[in-house]
């Protein structure tokens, strides 16, 4: 089974920061000018969390629909990607200097994804992101990725990310909904650490293996 990289979106608070750290996650999502997101941060705020994030960490910034000078203003706020739902025209693509990771919300089609060199990678989602809804994950098989990377989201829990992996085989597994405190603003240490196990586990499975056949 693959073992894809941890892609934790929806960061808000510097514990959040924290907790990135501690679980050695490696894409950390934060979200920008979009307004009806309960996650949305002020561009003062990403400035911030982005900046504390350690350099290891593909800090991604997360938008819908962006305009030029929304991404213009994301460049210069040191991030490493950004991932674009929505709308993403021409004009946008060709100021943009960052990598994108363009987002699909997939209901009961396949999609034919956008093609360009900035474009490094594919976000399948849910009809309604961020609602911590799955989908039919027999159209991301059917999903043609092109070479590049495929991160899985919407509605991943540690319960079924195991079965999203074996299914769908993705480089990156993105879980925000499932790992939000319930009475505050932020993420829950422990469902991050359960999360991070259900994916991780067969690594150290194999690790453990290998060990043993050089012991």
């Amino acid at each position: 089974m693959n073992i894809p990289e941890i892609k934790i979106c929806g960061l808000m608070t510097e514990r959040d920061v924290r907790l990135i750290h501690k679980y050695e996650i490696e894409y950390a999502g934060i979200v920008l000018f979009c307004k009806e997101s309960p996650r949305n941060n002020p561009p003062d705020r990403a400035w911030r969390l982005a900046a504390l994030l350690d350099r290891k960490v593909k800090k991604t910034a997360v938008v819908v629909s962006p305009t030029p000078d929304q991404v213009e203003m994301i460049e210069h706020m040191n991030f490493d990607l950004i991932q674009i739902h929505g709308e993403l025209s021409n004009e946008v693509l060709e100021c943009c200097r960052l990598p994108v990771l363009r987002a699909y919300n997939l209901s009961q089609d396949l999609v034919n994804p956008q093609e360009h060199e900035k474009i490094v990678g594919y976000v399948l989602d849910a009809k309604m992101p961020g609602q911590g809804q799955t989908f039919d994950w027999s159209l991301a098989r059917d999903f043609d990725r092109k070479g590049k990377k495929l991160i899985l989201a919407g509605g991943l829990t540690a319960e079924n990310v195991r079965e999203g992996i074996q299914q769908v085989s993705p480089d990156v597994v993105d879980v925000s909904t499932y790992v939000e405190r319930k009475n505050s603003p932020g993420k829950d240490e422990e469902k991050i650490r359960r999360f991070v196990e259900a994916v991780r586990s067969e690594k150290r499975k194999r690790k453990r293996m290998e060990a043993l056949e050089r012991s």
